[in-house]
């Protein structure tokens, strides 16, 4: 069985695009009846194949192509600065897109993990990554975790509008990491099941973005 799956796994990456998060959860299905293969493992070790960045493809063709693609390849949307549609077929991605540059992204539905997050810029290594990125949705994102949000650190310069709703594996440790994007205009926080204290957050949270509209229910 774990046999079949690898192989589905080399199929999945070629396929890529907007049937990625969807081939993940009939994966899902299927493997329930697989007794050998260990779930958890099996699927945070998937999500972190898919994405897996790519350093020699951002220095290649830059670092806002290089986000869009995983962003795509994941599910996710992406709408270029100056334009007023997302797009989410990765298909239509044109070769000269490394001229334009992510103004909003929209996780509804996708795959998109923390390990992946470094392609907004690295915070670590001091990378130059996406410069003018203002709104970001995280919503129904099923791998995402406490530790992707502090990463989002990377964008706290241009990001006025951030939107994380129904995350089922966010927690307050997650949320209190949101207290460095100095620059949010506007923060909603909804249907976060396992948030401890909401009341404190909210307190926390007012405090430390005193120029930002919170919502947080």
């Amino acid at each position: 069985c774990l046999q079949a799956c690898c192989k589905l796994v080399q199929l999945i990456r070629i396929i890529g695009g907007t049937m990625m998060p969807r081939i993940l959860n009939g994966l899902l299905t299927t493997t329930n009846h697989c007794q050998k293969v260990p779930n958890r493992e099996f699927f945070y070790w998937l999500t972190i194949i898919f994405n897996r960045v790519d350093y020699e493809r951002i220095q290649s063709v830059g670092p806002d192509r290089g986000c869009a693609e995983w962003l795509l390849k994941n599910g996710a949307s992406v709408r270029w600065k100056g334009f007023s549609e997302y797009l989410k077929d990765y298909n239509k991605l044109l070769s000269d897109e490394n001229r334009y540059y992510i103004q909003a992204i929209d996780g509804t539905d996708s795959g998109i993990t923390h390990v992946g997050f470094p392609y907004l810029g690295n915070i670590y290594r001091n990378s130059v990554g996406c410069r003018y990125i203002d709104e970001i949705k995280l919503i129904r994102c099923r791998y995402l975790y406490n530790t992707a949000l502090p990463l989002l650190s990377a964008v706290k310069d241009t990001l006025t509008t951030l939107e994380i709703k129904d995350c089922k594996s966010i927690t307050d440790q997650g949320v209190r990491s949101l207290k460095n994007l100095k620059n949010l205009k506007t923060l909603k926080i909804t249907d976060i099941p396992y948030l401890e204290d909401k009341a404190l957050l909210r307190r926390e949270l007012i405090e430390a973005l005193p120029n930002c509209t919170i919502e947080l229910k």
